[in-house]
């Protein structure tokens, strides 16, 4: 233990709260959070990344620490922009649970959705029928693409292809009408 327990003291009164619900959230004041962590290791073991997240799912702070900026440091964002512990919208039945946006305060949204049937968030890729996201068409309009499951690994089991769609909605219907209906 030696570098984390100095004293009694340090252990009682110098560590501090690490991210700060926002006001009027139950949690606020307190330091209740889903705490998990990423370990990512290149292919051949030399490089290793461990990311602790903390997330909100009532008032969508997710605080990050990682190895960002060099080792120890953090970013604190906000649901809306990184997807995750957001709360899942409802369409055509089934659940549409965001990730993250393009960028900060793009004001198209989210730019991909994993789809199931469940309102809990998916925790394995097999509660995930599909997902559904947009990218630019030829003449700079949002269009919406499809796949069917979901690998775990940033691709689908069964893709729409070359077919998009000009609405969401649109392209969910494609997922629930391949993935087998929303049940």
């Amino acid at each position: 233990m030696s570098g984390l327990a100095k004293s009694i003291d340090a252990l009682y009164f110098d560590y501090t709260s690490v991210a700060g619900h926002l006001e009027g959230c139950r949690f606020h004041g307190t330091d209740m959070w889903e705490v998990t962590r990423h370990y990512w290791e290149n292919f051949d073991g030399s490089r290793c990344e461990e990311t602790i997240r903390l997330a909100c799912h009532e008032c969508g702070v997710v605080h990050f620490r990682g190895p960002f900026d060099g080792p120890g440091s953090f970013e604190t964002t906000h649901a809306d922009e990184v997807g995750y512990a957001s709360k899942p919208e409802r369409v055509l039945g089934v659940w549409l649970h965001p990730g993250p946006r393009i960028w900060h305060g793009d004001e198209r949204g989210p730019l991909s959705f994993y789809v199931s049937r469940s309102k809990e968030r998916p925790s394995e890729p097999e509660d995930v029928l599909g997902v559904v996201g947009w990218s630019l068409g030829r003449r700079g309009g949002v269009r919406w693409g499809a796949g069917v499951g979901c690998t775990g690994h940033g691709t689908v089991e069964i893709s729409s292809g070359d077919q998009t769609w000009p609405s969401r909605r649109a392209a969910v219907a494609w997922v629930v009408e391949h993935a087998g209906g929303a049940r």
